[in-house]
């Protein structure tokens, strides 16, 4: 059994159950610490282990969350990084390339591009 992230009719991502509950949680408790001018996170649930994924809104999400001022929080940070790899490799997969906006970003780059084989 596993959950299954939607893009337009192409699965994007299918990870096992556990994971994709965890994942799912964790947008929802990111989505209250972060301001992203909507309640919006591009993922809509369409079952509970099937989401559709916005991509121009879940990458507004993620900007958000780099964005941040929680990530100043170091173990926030640490916290939110496997979230955040796991959303940029996503995001890779329906086209959408964010470019790393501070400092400590290109290790969550570094990480997407070594974590994407694994997905």
């Amino acid at each position: 059994m596993s959950y299954i992230f939607d893009v337009d009719g192409e699965v994007v991502w299918s990870p096992a159950l556990r994971i994709g509950k965890l994942f799912t949680t964790m947008v929802d408790v990111l989505a209250g610490d972060v301001d992203t001018g909507s309640q919006a996170t591009g993922l809509t649930a369409m079952a509970s282990d099937y989401y559709y994924v916005n991509p121009p809104v879940f990458a507004q999400f993620v900007r958000a969350l780099l964005g941040s001022s929680v990530l100043a929080n170091r173990v926030y940070a640490e916290l939110a990084r496997g979230f955040l790899v796991i959303s940029l490799v996503v995001l890779d997969r329906c086209g959408i390339d964010l470019a790393p906006e501070r400092a400590a970003h290109p290790e969550l780059f570094e990480a997407r591009d070594a974590l994407a084989s694994s997905m």
